[in-house]
């Protein structure tokens, strides 16, 4: 278990020919603050990488997380990487519809007091599919209620004064912001990440907390790679997710 800890992300199970955890999972965990005792949904958590980063890098805070996703293999992957870290009694993975959340009454409204969340990036039609399969296109492309069903999911679930913290692309900055706020969550957190020095914003990680009041903090952005170093991480990227020093070779988003 210490190495496995040591070792994250590597070593990480994930189901073969299926979505492949990019970087942005390793920094929405790393943007994410989690209260002491705190209860934690991630909707869309894959192999469960960012809420077991979370875990990893807030032992302290003795908090239990639960992983939704609508892939079953998905689900048995974050289970097993749950097991393999020692994480077993604070990690439980289940299969869900977050569209139905409400519907289906699984979990209580206002029963958690942090919600995570990296959903799909892109509207069907806007983007390659990937030649991998269903399930991956699944993970990348928006299907259903997409980006503001998640949203919603999340205002469902949040007690009043918990937190939403979401990974997105930025050029979707303004719809994010817009469904935040008709779902009872004001923003209050926004971090641009840029590629390099010289290169637009990827995505943007962001933070709103639900029934609050307005107050919104842009934090100075975080620029990821070197500039003309190759996939050279930032000292500033490092201190902020000291994961990416096992991520070098991967991307932004899938």
């Amino acid at each position: 278990m210490p190495d496995a800890r040591a070792y994250f992300p590597r070593g990480l199970t994930q189901p073969e020919g299926g979505y492949r955890f990019a970087a942005d999972s390793l920094l929405l965990a790393c943007f994410a603050r989690v209260k002491k005792r705190a209860r934690v949904i991630d909707l869309g958590c894959g192999c469960g990488v960012a809420g077991l980063g979370l875990l990893l890098r807030s032992p302290e805070a003795e908090m239990t997380v639960t992983g939704l996703d609508a892939d079953e293999a998905m689900v048995r992957a974050a289970t097993e990487n749950a097991g393999r870290l020692g994480f077993a009694e604070h990690f439980r993975a289940e299969p869900a519809d977050v569209g139905r959340i409400r519907e289906d009454g699984v979990f209580t409204a206002e029963s958690f007091g942090l919600v995570l969340s990296n959903p799909p990036y892109r509207e069907l039609g806007r983007g390659r599919l990937s030649p991998r399969g269903e399930e991956v296109n699944a993970a990348r492309f928006e299907s259903g209620e997409g980006l503001a069903g998640f949203i919603q999911a999340a205002g469902y679930l949040l007690a009043t004064g918990g937190a939403f913290c979401l990974v997105g692309l930025a050029e979707r900055l303004t719809e994010m912001l817009a469904l935040m706020h008709e779902a009872l969550l004001a923003p209050k957190r926004l971090r641009l990440v840029h590629g390099r020095l010289d290169a637009p914003a990827k995505i943007v990680l962001a933070q709103a907390v639900k029934n609050a009041a307005p107050g919104l903090r842009v934090e100075p952005p975080l620029i990821v790679y070197e500039k003309g170093q190759g996939n050279r991480i930032t000292p500033e990227a490092l201190a902020f997710c000291p994961f990416l020093a096992c991520n070098s070779g991967r991307g932004l988003t899938a």
